[in-house]
């Protein structure tokens, strides 16, 4: 099992992260570089058990997992990020997204290709950010979001969403377009302990429908690393 955590927390930096076709089953590529591609092309968000495998191919394995690694116990398997004290297990038909296939630095990164749901969590110290409160800084969030859209397809709707994991939570709805592609999105941001987290699932417009419970049980599925 890859284990260990990267003390040193980074300043992101979010310009294109590229999609390397390769590492997706074709059916889903001209669906995802529209879709983890122009997330972060278009929206710019900025922070305000060993399986026999050899030692290189540990490493190897390491570095396509990227700042995550997958815990797989009885109860489950979680996705763990490296970088900071956070988890998400992960729900039937979920798996790891290869590092920088939809962001080049974030902290956790999860596919589901069966529903084509996308998710990335991202996160930072309260102190990098501007004053403000949990609500403050969830807005600021969104707008930036919004602020990469080519077109609003509908404006932010806060849910009734208030916890996740038990910490204070802020989510909203928003949908856009995104390289010429209509994207919903549901943008949760969490405050836990000394750091805020952006959870940002998404799916193909066409597909919110048939994807919105699953799109808030995955969020729901975020917490610390210890629980």
């Amino acid at each position: 099992m890859l284990t260990g955590r990267t003390e040193a927390k980074k300043s992101h930096s979010y310009g294109s992260p590229g999609v390397p076709p390769g590492l997706w089953p074709r059916a889903l590529v001209n669906r995802l570089v529209p879709l983890g591609l122009g997330l972060w092309l278009a929206t710019g968000l900025v922070g305000c058990g060993r399986l026999g495998l050899s030692s290189s191919a540990d490493e190897a394995a390491a570095a396509a997992m990227g700042n995550q690694f997958v815990d797989r116990s009885v109860r489950g398997s979680s996705l763990v990020s490296k970088m900071l004290p956070v988890r998400l297990r992960l729900r039937r038909g979920w798996q790891a997204a290869p590092a920088k296939t939809l962001h080049p630095s974030a902290d956790l990164q999860a596919y589901n290709p069966g529903q084509e749901i996308y998710l990335l969590v991202l996160g930072e110290s309260n102190t990098s950010v501007a004053p403000g409160n949990l609500e403050d800084q969830a807005s600021r969030y969104v707008q930036l979001l919004k602020g990469g859209f080519q077109q609003v397809i509908s404006n932010e709707a806060r849910t009734s969403v208030e916890r996740v994991s038990n910490f204070p939570a802020v989510q909203y709805e928003v949908r856009g377009e995104v390289l010429g592609k209509s994207v919903a999105y549901l943008h949760t941001t969490v405050q836990m302990d000394d750091h805020y987290y952006q959870v940002v699932v998404w799916t193909p417009n066409d597909l919110h429908a048939a994807n919105a419970e699953e799109m808030r049980a995955i969020v729901q599925e975020f917490g610390p690393e210890q629980q």
